[in-house]
This record gives C-alpha cells, sequence and structure tokens, in this order.
C-alpha cells in the first residue's frame, strides 16, 4: 500500500475516491465517495471469522432504529488484508461534557439490543473471566521479575477485584449484546437525539453491567447518574460494577504482558482511577509504579 492508504487496485475496482482518513484503533478507516454519496472504506485488523461476525452484527443492529456503518457488499481480501465498504453516519459527536444523557441514551440501547441473538464473538471471553482464571495469576508470577512495579499494581487490583465479588456469580449473570465501547466519539446526534452507532470492534455478548463499567469507567458518574434514571441498577449490579471496569484494565495489561509488550501507562493510570460510586474499592493502592 503507498503510503498506509488503499490499494489503487481496490479503488479502482469499486470505483472509489478517498477524501480523509479516519484513522482507527486497529482497523482502520477511510472516507471515500462511492458513486457519488460518501462512504467509509475500512482496513481490518482481524481474520475473517472476526469480518463476518461484525459484518453481520451490523445488519442486525441496522434494524433497530439507529444508524450504523451498514456494509455495503461483501468484502474482500487484498494485500494481505480483509476490505470492506460501510455507509457513512451521519450527525456529530455529543459534547463528552454531556455525560447524563449519555447515560440515558445507553440504558435504551441496552433495552434495545437485548432482544438480538447473541452468538460468541470470536477469540472473546467474558468480561469477568479474566478475575477467575488461575492463568491470570500463573502469567504474573511469571512477569513479576523482569516488570515488578506493573504486576505488584495489577495484582492489588485482581486481589481486591475478586473479594468484591465473594458471595457472587458472575458467570450465572445474564448475557446480552454490548457495544463495548460507548463513549462520546462512538455516538451520532442529530437535533438532540442519539441517531447513529460507531465503532463495533468490541462488540459482543456479555454481562450488561460490563458495558455500564466501560461507559462510566469510574470517573463519569454523570453516566451512572443518567442511566438509572432509565433503568436503576440492583444491589448486585453495582456491586459489579467497579471490579468489571478493572477486569476490562486487567485483561488488556495481562494481554501486554503475554506479548512481552508495553502500553504508554494507560492501563496504569486508569486502574488508579477513583469514583465515590466505588464505595471501599476507592481506597487508593500501595502498589503505585
Amino acid at each position: 500500500m503507498r503510503g498506509g492508504g488503499p490499494p489503487p487496485e481496490l479503488l479502482g475496482r469499486w470505483g472509489l475516491r478517498v477524501q480523509a482518513g479516519l484513522g482507527g484503533r486497529q482497523n482502520q478507516h477511510w472516507q471515500v465517495e462511492a458513486g457519488g454519496q460518501r462512504a467509509v472504506l475500512r482496513r481490518w485488523h482481524g481474520l475473517e471469522a472476526e469480518v463476518r461476525y461484525e459484518q453481520a452484527l451490523l445488519r442486525q443492529v441496522s434494524g433497530l432504529g439507529w444508524a450504523v456503518p451498514t456494509p455495503l457488499g461483501e468484502p474482500v481480501v487484498l494485500e494481505g488484508a480483509w476490505w470492506s465498504l460501510h455507509a457513512w453516519v451521519p450527525g456529530e459527536a455529543p459534547a463528552r461534557e454531556a455525560a447524563r444523557e449519555r447515560g440515558r441514551w445507553l440504558a435504551g440501547v441496552q433495552m434495545a439490543f437485548a432482544a438480538l441473538p447473541t452468538p460468541p464473538r470470536p477469540g472473546w471471553r467474558p468480561a469477568h473471566a479474566v478475575l477467575t482464571d488461575p492463568a491470570t495469576d500463573a502469567l504474573l508470577d511469571r512477569c513479576e521479575a523482569r516488570r515488578p512495579q506493573e504486576v505488584r499494581l495489577y495484582r492489588w487490583h485482581l486481589h481486591r477485584a475478586r473479594a468484591a465479588l465473594e458471595g457472587l456469580d458472575p458467570a450465572r449473570r445474564p448475557q446480552q449484546l454490548i457495544h463495548g465501547d460507548f463513549t462520546a466519539w462512538n455516538l451520532r446526534v442529530q437535533g438532540g437525539q442519539l441517531t447513529g452507532l460507531l465503532d463495533f470492534e468490541l462488540a459482543r455478548p456479555d454481562d450488561p453491567v460490563a458495558e455500564f463499567a466501560l461507559a462510566w469507567r469510574g470517573v463519569h458518574d454523570e453516566v451512572v447518574a443518567g442511566f438509572t434514571e432509565v433503568r436503576p441498577l440492583s444491589e448486585e449490579d453495582r456491586a459489579l460494577l467497579t471490579p468489571l471496569w478493572w477486569a476490562h484494565l486487567l485483561e488488556g495489561g495481562c494481554g501486554h504482558l503475554r506479548g512481552g509488550t508495553r502500553d504508554d501507562g494507560w492501563t496504569a493510570r486508569k486502574l488508579q482511577v477513583r469514583s465515590p460510586l466505588m464505595g471501599a474499592l476507592a481506597a487508593p493502592s500501595p502498589a503505585v509504579p
């Protein structure tokens, strides 16, 4: 690919003209013109099973009333990667400060998603799994000598999260489709109403509280307030909120340990975020890198 952009062969085959790069976390995106209309071209990071799963998911969600990047045809393989063309989602991202409104929107999205089937996403496991898997302890033991401060921080939060789960059984909790990254930049609003959803890279069936925890992120307490205006949280839901947020961070951190890579300190910083909603879990960690 020239300069990291789409292959000219693909642009010619589909009659596309690149207008702008849109970036992406793992998958890469470009705004293109296709037949006189705006569309989005995606270069997939994953394998075919991941591509097929998400494309089927997008088609299902498109029937719920929100605009999503619906596939505009079948994906193709070119230059060692999968490529697909998607509908443009109109609207603007809401202000990041409008967290209470985002919480209300999330409650509505959860209620709608509950009606969709939930086949497992290839390569994913439940949010709580990293907390209960003995392999997590074995990994931390192996890595402690060469990355001691990082591992101590992870282990402290792991043990605190496990203690918070005592008396609960996350494996028996309900599951439904979750978006996985319900942040302001992945939403589209028109006329003050939520009209579009972007970025389904993390969408999969999981505990609904995992979705809520990822939107809250230990800091956006107004998301909690807005959500509970529409859907009150049970005591068990609230008890799971912090452990499942930490589980998300630990899953990513352990992935870096396993692969011998490092992030930019994001995981450590986020693990140290505290909110009054954490209750006893808001105590600061002594294991600060």
